[in-house]
């Protein structure tokens, strides 16, 4: 199942991380190169995917008992094994859950060593459901400030939004459907990576795209039939995880996968983009690539959306940057990340993040 060559791995960070994981590898099959990280070793009791237990002398491989702290310290004491796992690794997808303790407490820690090492991250976090009680939106938020200091492009997806079209009030069957949505997304994205497609879409070419990309938003859809691609654009129109606000920022750009067979028409790609530039603004740069996969998608028409805000950029040390401009990286993150300066607009001059100090963005050394 693992392909050890890839320079694109998946990342399950926590239970629910290893959950959506192991949805994603089920739904593609053999050929993603995979890594689930948890603190309770029964996330590693499941089939063959590769696994590492954090904090294993430290929790004993019970889990973090929802304390996200513990989680951080748990991460720190395997970077190690972690990065031998990472060898040829250049873009990682990251996978999890936020609310409880490994994966609030660790994604942030992760996507902060991640970029040390020069890796571009794209993490998908789901946010707990209204009900579950103000704890646990609160934990999930004191996670997202971090992840959004860190990741290169972050997608935040509610529960309530991934199961709103379940069709079901049962909770077991409401909560796959929202695994379902997750994983078939992903599945879709990669296959956009993996398979060719007239309209080739590499990881290199992935990763400059997501490099410092900020906040994204995602869906999927899937139609047949003559009028399928307006089926698709029927769908997104609809679909909650795109929703826009009065107060949402512009969209930056546009990240289009459409996967079909052979009888994918040059009509229905034009149909599609220009449906998604009228939605989102003709301002918003467009991405595309193809999937033609006729054993797979024959008769159908499956499209992916990534959607990129303006004003949502990160800004963080690059990988050689000296110790000290860390320290204020993660300083920073402190004071931001659960803050009422949280969503603060960055102060974006010539491509200078002027929040940081000159000394850190020009690399002088001050004499003590």
């Amino acid at each position: 199942m693992n392909t050890p060559h890839s320079s694109l791995m998946l990342l399950g960070v926590g239970g629910g991380g290893a959950a959506i994981a192991r949805g994603i590898l089920r739904a593609f099959g053999p050929g993603i190169r995979t890594l689930i990280l948890d603190s309770d070793a029964q996330s590693g009791g499941v089939g063959d995917v590769p696994f590492t237990l954090l904090g294993g002398n430290r929790l004993a491989g019970r889990g973090t008992g929802g304390q996200p702290a513990s989680a951080r310290a748990a991460f720190q004491d395997n970077t190690a094994i972690i990065d031998t796992a990472l060898e040829g690794v250049r873009t990682v997808v990251i996978v999890t859950a936020l609310g409880g303790g490994t994966g609030g407490g660790a994604s942030g820690e992760l996507l902060k060593h991640l970029h040390t090492l020069g890796i571009v991250t794209l993490i998908f976090a789901t946010l707990p459901f209204a009900f579950e009680g103000d704890e646990r939106r609160r934990a999930a938020h004191t996670a997202a400030g971090p992840i959004e200091q860190h990741a290169d492009v972050s997608v935040f997806l509610p529960l309530d939004d991934l199961v709103a079209d379940a069709g079901t009030d049962n909770m077991r069957e409401a909560l796959a459907r929202g695994l379902d949505t997750i994983s078939a997304g992903v599945t879709l994205f990669w296959r956009i990576l993996e398979k060719p497609g007239y309209i080739h879409f590499d990881a290199e070419r992935l990763r400059g795209i997501l490099s410092a990309n900020g906040r994204g938003h995602f869906a999927t859809a899937v139609a047949q039939g003559p009028e399928r691609a307006q089926k698709v654009l029927a769908s997104f129109a609809e679909n909650r995880l795109l929703a826009r606000k009065e107060s949402s920022p512009p969209v930056r750009s546009i990240l289009v996968g459409v996967l079909a067979g052979d009888d994918l028409r040059l009509s229905e790609i034009s149909m599609i983009v220009s449906g998604l530039t009228a939605a989102f603004g003709s301002e918003a740069d467009i991405e595309l690539g193809t999937v033609n996969d006729e054993s797979t998608f024959s008769g159908r028409l499956a499209v992916v959306a990534f959607v990129f805000e303006q004003g949502a950029t990160t800004v963080r040390p690059a990988p050689s940057a000296a110790g000290q401009q860390r320290k204020f990286s993660e300083e920073h993150a402190a004071l931001v990340g659960n803050g009422r300066f949280h969503r603060a607009e960055k102060t974006i001059w010539n491509d200078e993040d002027l929040d940081i100090p000159t000394y850190l963005r020009r690399s002088l050394t001050l004499d003590r």
